[in-house]
Parts: C-alpha cells; structure tokens; sequence
C-alpha cells in the first residue's frame, strides 16, 4: 500500500504540488508576483508572445536586445543573479523557442546577443563567471546553428564578427570550432587573412581556424620562419604535418629547432625541449625507424625519469623483455642522484616495493614537501609502514626546522597513529 504523503511533503514547493493549485490560481499567482518582477515579467511577455507566433516573439527579444545594448546603468552585487539570469533566459527563448520556426532570424539575434556581450560585461562585476558562462553558451548555440546552415555564407559571418571584436573571439571561438565543419572553418580563415584589419595581434585566432580546416600548410603559414627554430613552435607545426601524413616536411622542421651541440666552453649539448623530443619520437615512428625511436625514448627517461616515457619505451617491447625493462627503469629511479625525482617516479608508477626500499635505503636523503609526503605514506601505510612511517618523520622535521609548527605537529600525530596501528 502506496505510504500517504505527509503535510509538511505536500507544503514543498515542486511542480507536483503546484498542480494541485489549479491553471486559474497559479495564473494569479505569476501576474502578482511578476507585478514586482520586472525580468519575471519579462519573461512572461516573451512568452505569450511566442504562443501567437515566431514574428510576435522575435519583436520582443529584439526590444530586450535594443535594452541591452544601449543602457549604462551598473548592475550592484544585490542585482547582479536576476540580471545573469534575466541574460540567460534570453538566450533560451532565442534558442528553444526561435529557432525551431525560425533559425536564421535566432542565429541573427545571437550574432546580435555576442556583439553586446562587451557593453553588457562592462556593467557589473562577474566575479564568480556566471556571465562568462552564459556567453560561452551562447557560443556554443551559434556553432550549433551555424553548423546547420551554409558553410561560405555561415564562414563570412565567423569572419565578419571576429574582425569586429577580435579580443573578445580569443575567448569564445573554441565552443564554436567545436560545432561547425572543417569547409566553414576554411571560408572563415581565407576571408580574415585577406582582411585589410588584420594585425599581428590575429594570428592566433588564424591559428586556431587553421587547426580546425585541418590543413597543416594554413597553420604553418602562421608562423614566420623565426618563429619555427623556437623548439615548442616547431613541435607543433611537426605534429599537424605528421598527422597529414607528411613525415619528411616534418622532419625539416624539427631538425631546423634541433638542439644544438656542445661548443666553445660548454662541455654538455643543450637538453632538448620535452614537446620538441616527443615530436622527434613520433617522426622517428613515422619514419620506420622503430629502433632508434626506441632509443630516444630510452634517452629521454634517463634523463627525466619521465613515467610517459619509460610507459611507451616497455609497451613497444615482446614479452619478459618487458619485465627486464621495468626492473631496468625501477633501478635507474632508486639510484636516482635527486631523492625526491626518483621516488616520484616509483609512486606514480606504482612500484610501491621498490619505493618502499628506496626509503629505508636512502631516508636520510628525504627533503620533501609536506603534501607530498602525505600522499605517498596513505599509499605505502597498509603494505609498508615502516616506509611510511620514515617518510612522516623526516618531513616533519624539515617542517620543525622551517618553524612551520602546524605541519610538524599534524606529521607528527600522523606517523604516531601510524606507530600505534
């Protein structure tokens, strides 16, 4: 038998209970409260507007859009959730209500909606990013629509808005990337490289469309030939030609951001930059040479006790060689000159004996941060808390002698609960 619904459930303000009040009473209600309500009002109006048809509600949001545009007056902290919500609930009627019947008459006020996001942000503090977030939805409902429509007539539109507020498109261009087609990316980025406008100050947007076409000679084409010795930059252009399936031009533009080669008084090459060397591991793949990208990445754990690193080195190897390699690479990191770097490593692995050993082997070396050596005792307490223990202690001493009683005496309690277990 269904249990009853209690009085005080029945007094809860949910859209089951409301039903109980009746259309009529719950009408009254709404006019009256939106009497004191001017967004709530608003909204109604735009509603009711919507039920007599797409030409009666685009007239209202294009008053509320006009509003929005041409007043000044700033928003106070009391006022400021109403007026984010009043923003986002224009955006709703545009996009749920407008667009259905009518979606280029929706896209046209959303291009409207963004044009004013700059005056609309300027009145009030969005300290918490609520407006922000609106306006990324925004975004988001222009990619959708624009997605739905002409690629050129939809990519001269990107064009046209983002040379008209290239600031304020830096932060909102990538929701709609995400929506629309690689062909309304290519149109959007022809007709802003061919603008009159453009400055330097552009290229990374051109950057960005660039990445979206998918063509590799447009993004190169956004850096000078400078720009590609720097190591970072060269990685990144090597990557987009590696993935067009274009390894030789890749490998042109890593070796001309190659590290260079001990001289004069130097007696050690310079290290190589880390995005620079996976690029090099991947054109070596690409390449067919199999081994000496093996090699690298071997060269490169050595180095770094990268963890990504070692992982790809001992997934490419047969089995039991495998095995071989981790105890190799486990060696290396206990051994390791920095105490803390070659810990890191087997925690992150894991390979909590090996740390565990590491500890009581080398605990004298241990100079770690508090946060750190919380974390690797929770994960070595239950299988090794002697190692624990030792790592609690020394990190509460180098605490004590930082003067930092607080975290000393919360170590302290940890590795004396530790003791006791």
């Amino acid at each position: 038998m269904p249990k009853r619904p209690t009085v005080a459930s029945l007094k809860k303000v949910t859209p089951e209970n409301l039903e109980r009040l009746g259309v009529e009473r719950l009408a009254q209600i709404l006019a009256q409260t939106a009497d004191g309500r001017p967004e709530l009002k608003r909204r109604l109006r735009m509603e009711l507007a919507a039920e007599q048809g797409a030409e009666h509600l685009a007239l209202e949001i294009d008053k509320r859009l006009g509003s929005l545009e041409t007043s000044k007056g700033k928003v106070s902290w009391r006022q400021r959730g109403a007026f984010v919500r009043d923003v986002e609930a224009l955006r709703v009627l545009i996009v749920d209500r407008l667009a259905g019947p009518e979606p280029d008459a929706a896209l046209a006020r959303l291009w409207q909606l963004i044009g004013a996001q700059r005056r609309i942000a300027g009145r009030m503090r969005d300290k918490d990013g609520s407006l922000a977030a609106v306006f990324g939805r925004v975004a988001e409902d222009v990619g959708t629509l624009l997605a739905r429509g002409d690629s050129t007539s939809g990519g001269a539109a990107l064009a046209e808005a983002i040379a008209a507020d290239p600031l304020g498109w830096a932060t909102r261009l990538e929701p709609v990337l995400g929506k629309v087609s690689p062909e309304l990316a290519h149109v959007a980025l022809v007709r802003l490289s061919a603008d009159a406008r453009a400055t330097a100050s552009w290229l990374p947007i051109l950057r960005r469309l660039a990445d979206a076409t998918g063509d590799a000679n447009a993004y190169r084409a956004t850096f000078t030939e400078q720009a590609l010795k720097d190591p970072s930059v060269a990685a990144e252009v090597a990557m987009r030609l590696l993935a067009a399936g274009r390894a030789d031009e890749a490998g042109r533009v890593l070796e001309g951001a190659a590290p260079k080669a001990a001289t004069g008084l130097s007696r050690r090459p310079a290290e190589p930059d880390p995005e620079w060397e996976g690029a090099w591991i991947a054109w070596l793949e690409a390449s067919g040479r199999r081994d000496d990208a093996q090699a690298a990445r071997w060269a490169s754990f050595e180095r770094t006790l990268s963890a990504e690193r070692a992982r790809d080195y001992v997934r490419r190897l047969p089995d039991f060689d495998d095995v071989e390699a981790e105890q190799k690479a486990f060696d290396l990191a206990a051994a390791h000159r920095d105490f803390e770097t070659g810990l890191r490593f087997l925690m992150e692995w894991p390979a909590l004996a090996e740390a565990a050993r590491m500890i009581q082997a080398r605990g004298e070396e241990a100079q770690l941060p508090a946060d750190a050596a919380e974390a690797w005792a929770a994960k070595l307490r239950v299988r090794f808390p002697d190692a624990a223990h030792l790592l609690l202690r020394k990190a509460a001493a180098a605490a004590f002698r930082r003067r930092d009683f607080a975290t000393c005496d919360r170590l302290t309690a940890e590795a004396e609960a530790l003791s006791a277990d």
